[in-house]
């Protein structure tokens, strides 16, 4: 039950950019754990989890519900029609596919965790052993 309220509050706290980090990583996990298993109910299960993430994805972008700049919008179009069209031959359990979409995931999250430019930076972390000030929230 622990474990489960965490995972909500996770998710109540993350931003956009995390939780699609976190989405393309359980995707790269299970295709990778699927290519892995050669287990057909698993592999069928990762590859459709991944399809359906990048249809989402697309037709996200395609509503115009995000605000990309044109170069990036035309890429991931790009990698999500890509991930559509292999995935017959990831069903199939071509390793070199698997691999591949397994890669494009790790890549793009890997992205998505680092601050974009121009975006606040989070303060830096403090030493072992070292104070921190306190600093009131009350007016």
């Amino acid at each position: 039950m622990t474990v489960n309220a965490y995972d909500q509050t996770q998710r109540d706290m993350s931003t956009g950019r995390a939780v699609e980090a976190r989405a393309l990583s359980r995707c790269a996990i299970a295709l990778n754990d699927a290519m892995t298993s050669k287990e057909p109910e698993a592999l069928y299960d990762a590859v459709s989890l991944n399809y359906r993430l990048w249809l989402l994805f697309y037709s996200e972008i395609e509503k115009n519900q995000v605000d990309l700049p044109p170069q990036i919008r035309n890429n991931v179009i790009a990698l999500a029609s890509y991930v559509v069209s292999s995935a017959p031959r990831a069903f199939s359990g071509e390793t070199k596919v698997l691999e591949t979409l397994i890669n494009i995931n790790r890549n793009i999250a890997a992205g998505l965790m680092e601050t974009p430019p121009g975006a606040a930076k989070a303060a830096p972390a403090t030493q072992p052993g070292e104070q921190v000030p306190f600093q009131s929230t009350m007016a």
